[in-house]
């Protein structure tokens, strides 16, 4: 195996980049960040080349670009090029990576590109947290934007325009800062907000201080100050370990900024802002969850430090429609309403069975489709418990992702321990099975690839 090279420093990836049409090559870049990246990278003049293991959306719309992309893994596809990046799901065995090494070609990992690139930003804005980094970027796109700073956004999600990337000026970018592998802490945020904090990536991370002495450490990278939820518990004992300046949001009497849910509406909510005791205002959020209300106050208060107006913070939230695959209502079965989600973790999970539950006021069965072993075996019990909270549970196969079966991790096995009212079947069966499973919303629910699933339920449901 090729010699893995060491660390490439910021300065030789900016001076790459610098270059007129220097070669850059995306080993995985039909994913959604490192699609991003592609786009971010042709607009500042760069030749872009890449390859994934099938065809995407991604790849064919970066083929209309004039991207060239390879379907398929061959080392002859990084000749030529002035830099390899790669994705976090790319092992090193693969034939391009290891064949960039040979040649002497520099590979950096797709957290440590974009760290390089966005130093030319004067604003870098990072969202952190184990849920709702999506919604948050999303919610904060649209404040900035209506504020007309033109931001430059790149999210793990499409955002409210059907995009996961906005190509705006060099004044703020916007971005997730995904704490998997320590991705994050490549980044440079003059603001760095967190969401919340819980255990995930635990074929990464081994206990809950080792996650949080991560986000710590991201937390302190900001140079203006980093927004916390201090209603979340792992955040609030990491509070005063930050070496950043720390602004604090929550419900609680604790925080600098508190927020007060005062009426629900269609489907959404009616809250209210203070900052130490003085008023900020009333604004209302037509999505549902209360856990999105948290996502929109940590976004409301990343707009007011920076001193953008009032008025306008209000009117982006309440025109903000949500984004999709974030508890989307996709269309309807034999008169039940489905709704698709990228729930993957418990506490996401329950959050949108009870949120679903409380808009539609019936039963709710979930459709799940497990994602990583590493995941579903350390979270076992909390996975049992929180889809036992639905009326009925149909779970899918495992989506593996990077990883290997665990012996004893299945979705039968799960099914089987959840109890009656849980079933395992293939893909290829589930929209069979949820004929069989009564009344009441649906929701199709994980975060690997669940779009035949969706179409299979979606197919003459109406």
């Amino acid at each position: 195996m090729a010699k893995i090279d060491k660390r490439v420093s910021y300065d030789k990836i900016r001076k790459i980049c610098s270059t007129p049409n220097a070669r850059v090559h995306f080993v995985g870049i039909g994913g959604v960040s490192m699609y991003g990246l592609a786009r971010l990278s042709l607009s500042t003049g760069l030749a872009v080349s890449g390859s994934d293991r099938e065809e995407s959306e991604h790849t064919r719309d970066l083929r209309e670009r004039g991207v060239k992309v390879n379907i398929g893994h061959d080392g002859a596809a990084v000749t030529g090029a002035e830099l390899v990046v790669y994705s976090h799901a790319i092992t090193d065995t693969n034939p391009e990576l290891l064949c960039a090494r040979q040649l002497g070609i520099p590979t950096v990992s797709r957290a440590e590109y974009m760290g390089a690139l966005m130093e030319k930003y004067k604003t870098r804005i990072g969202v952190s947290g184990s849920h709702g980094k999506s919604t948050t970027v999303a919610i904060l796109d649209s404040i900035f934007s209506l504020a007309l700073t033109e931001p430059t956004v790149i999210s793990g999600a499409q955002l409210s325009g059907g995009d996961s990337v906005v190509l705006g000026s060099d004044s703020v970018f916007i971005y997730e800062a995904c704490e998997y592998r320590d991705s994050f802490l490549d980044f440079r945020p003059t603001v760095a907000l967190a969401t919340n904090l819980e255990l995930d990536h635990t074929d990464y991370f081994k206990s809950e201080e080792a996650i949080a002495e991560s986000f710590r450490r991201a937390l302190s990278l900001a140079t203006r100050f980093a927004v916390i939820n201090c209603d979340d518990e792992q955040l609030e004992k990491i509070k005063n370990h930050i070496t950043a300046r720390v602004v604090s949001f929550g419900s609680g009497e604790n925080a600098d900024y508190r927020y007060l849910i005062s009426s629900f509406c269609e489907r959404g909510f009616v809250f209210s802002l203070s900052k130490f005791g003085n008023d900020i205002g009333s604004f209302t959020l037509n999505i549902p969850g209360v856990f999105n209300v948290t996502n929109a106050v940590g976004a409301i208060v990343v707009a007011l430090e920076f001193g953008i107006d009032t008025e306008i913070i209000r009117r982006a939230v309440a025109a903000f429609c949500g984004i999709p695959r974030r508890l989307e209502m996709v269309g309807g079965r034999r008169g039940r309403p489905v709704f698709y989600d990228y729930a993957h973790h418990p506490t996401e999970i329950a959050a949108s069975i009870n949120t679903v539950r409380s808009i539609t006021g019936g039963d709710v069965t979930v459709v799940f489709k497990p994602h990583t072993y590493s995941r579903t075996k350390s979270l076992w019990e909390q996975f049992r418990l929180a889809l036992s909270l639905a009326d009925r549970v149909i779970l899918t196969d495992i989506y593996p992702a990077r990883e290997l079966p665990i012996p004893g991790v299945s979705s039968l096995r799960l099914a089987r321990e959840i109890g009656s009212f849980a079933t395992f079947c293939p893909d290829r069966e589930v929209a069979r099975t949820v004929d069989l499973s009564g009344d009441g919303a649906i929701i199709l629910m994980g975060a690997g690839d669940m779009e035949n699933i969706k179409n299979d339920v979606l197919k003459n449901g109406g």
